[in-house]
């Protein structure tokens, strides 16, 4: 019983950083309308500025951190407005299929330039957390769990007001319900996905650094395997649910968690498109399904 507790905990914590990936990708979706494939390389170039900043620049850990979120925004933003903007036409899009190809193009160049620059082989992480283990009775804890799961639910709490409360969070459901008659109520539809964009991205970038840190290693292709996972979560969810996408994020963690540990982590990327397509059969839509743009009147 003990060791099925230590799973759920390990479950929990990953899984939660699977759901930051997932929600930067429903943003994108739910507001531009695009399913943005580049977004997952966010992940991986977060902790890269990160170890260029820190182990060739010499930075100290707090501005590197901040500095790289900055790069990680930009680099989203010249995305957005070199392979997928040009599709967009008077805030209608021209077919789902291509943008989604030029984000997966956009996607594999940054990830064969980075391989190309420091090789394809993984590089330490330069900030590493105290390997020390905190005990709760029979449970035991490492820092980067902490870390991972306060960071985890920070992120989502302030997201969840940004939505829901303020200004920019009232404009980006107005542009997800509708970008033209939100246009006509003045809210700038551009301003509005660009805004989107650089919250998805901080979201994956933060959740790369996690990554990045828990496992002590940064890898080229790391972004493609975690986002790969984020659109399984995101699809698991429901695709627009935010709400779904946390659920799914952690049950999906969890899920990995009980296969690594009572079979093998060979099974890991079995066990997420499994869950996927059992729950794909029982409930097409996912699990918190909503309307999509099209459907809503």
């Amino acid at each position: 019983m003990d060791f099925f507790i230590q799973l759920i905990v390990g479950g929990l914590s990953v899984g939660g950083t699977y759901a930051l990936v997932a929600l930067g990708f429903v943003l994108i979706f739910g507001v531009a309308n695009v399913l943005n494939i580049a977004h997952a390389q966010s992940i991986m170039l977060s902790p890269f500025f990160i170890f260029i900043l820190m182990d060739q620049a010499k930075l100290p850990a707090a501005p590197a951190f901040a500095l790289a979120l900055v790069l990680t925004v930009v680099i989203a933003l010249i995305v957005y407005f070199a392979a997928i903007r040009p599709f967009l036409v008077a805030g209608r899009q021209s077919g789902y299929l291509a943008p989604f190809i030029a984000s997966f193009g956009a996607s594999l160049f940054i990830e064969n330039i980075l391989a190309k620059i420091f090789g394809s082989s993984s590089h330490p992480f330069p900030i590493e957390l105290q390997r020390n283990v905190w005990r709760l009775g029979t449970i035991v804890f490492v820092p980067m769990q902490i870390v991972s799961m306060a960071c985890v639910v920070m992120a989502t709490l302030v997201l969840a007001w940004v939505v829901k409360r303020s200004r920019i969070g009232r404009s980006m459901r107005a542009v997800a319900e509708n970008p033209i008659v939100a246009e006509s109520q003045g809210v700038s539809a551009r301003r509005t996905i660009v805004v989107t964009i650089t919250i998805a991205t901080v979201l994956a970038a933060v959740s790369g650094i996690l990554f990045a840190a828990g496992n002590n290693e940064l890898s080229p292709f790391m972004g493609m395997e975690y986002g790969l996972k984020g659109l399984v979560v995101m699809i698991i969810g429901g695709v627009t649910s935010l709400p779904g996408a946390v659920v799914a994020g952690l049950l999906l963690g969890i899920a990995e968690a009980l296969a690594v540990g009572y079979l093998s982590s060979s099974f890991s990327m079995v066990i997420s498109f499994g869950l996927l397509f059992a729950i794909l059969l029982a409930r097409p839509t996912g699990l918190f399904a909503s309307a999509s743009r099209e459907a809503r009147p």
